[in-house]
């Protein structure tokens, strides 16, 4: 996320038909707001706070719980704390798609709203086309880099690898994806449509 973000879950039964408009029952409604640095923030909670005091507890802390289940515990809570850490890291080595100049924001919302007397400045072209060509440069390095990497490998390299190389290539994508359906991207692919079309007539 660029921003925060707000969340509602309705507790109440949807069958139920029951108005919750009125906001007379603040129970029949959670709320809440996400930071955009919500990942960061669970990653530095689980592994720095909880994930030290789990692995602190004594028995007597334990109580009763069976040794079936406070293993079955610590085995979820360790992998979920690891599949954090290696996301977080994903995240942070994904890629950055260059924003285009906010100069030309008002010119590429009447291009997109569909304005047809509107025509593309010359500057503005050359600036999207180099983006666009940027970011096809960077997306195109970034996975023949991983390939690279696989192909480097060791021949000891066994089950476990080829998993981590294609969970690793899934979070490359994802990451580069997300950032392909963003307004700025989304921008920069219409004004570019529109201006092809505009030159084959």
């Amino acid at each position: 996320m660029i921003g925060k973000g707000l969340y509602f879950v309705r507790t109440t039964d949807p069958d139920s038909m029951k108005d919750i408009s009125k906001g007379t029952a603040d129970n029949d409604v959670i709320f809440g707001e996400i930071s955009e640095h919500a990942v960061t923030t669970l990653n530095t909670v689980i592994n720095q706070v909880f994930k030290p005091l789990v692995e602190n507890l004594s028995e007597e802390d334990w109580n009763k719980c069976p040794n079936e289940q406070k293993m079955e515990f610590s085995t979820v809570f360790d992998k979920f704390a690891i599949e954090l850490r290696e996301a977080l890291k994903s995240h942070h080595n994904t890629i950055k798609l260059e924003l285009y100049n906010p100069d030309f924001k008002d010119a590429a919302k009447a291009i997109n709203s569909g304005n047809s007397n509107m025509k593309v400045p010359a500057n503005m072209m050359d600036h999207f086309q180099k983006i666009f060509n940027d970011w096809s440069s960077k997306i195109l390095d970034s996975l023949e880099g991983a390939d690279n990497e696989k192909n480097e490998g060791t021949k000891d390299d066994g089950p476990q690898q080829e998993l981590d190389y294609w969970k690793n290539r899934m979070r490359k994508l994802t990451g580069i994806s997300e950032q392909l359906k963003s307004d700025n991207c989304r921008d920069v692919y219409n004004v570019l449509t529109a201006s092809s079309s505009s030159n084959n007539n």
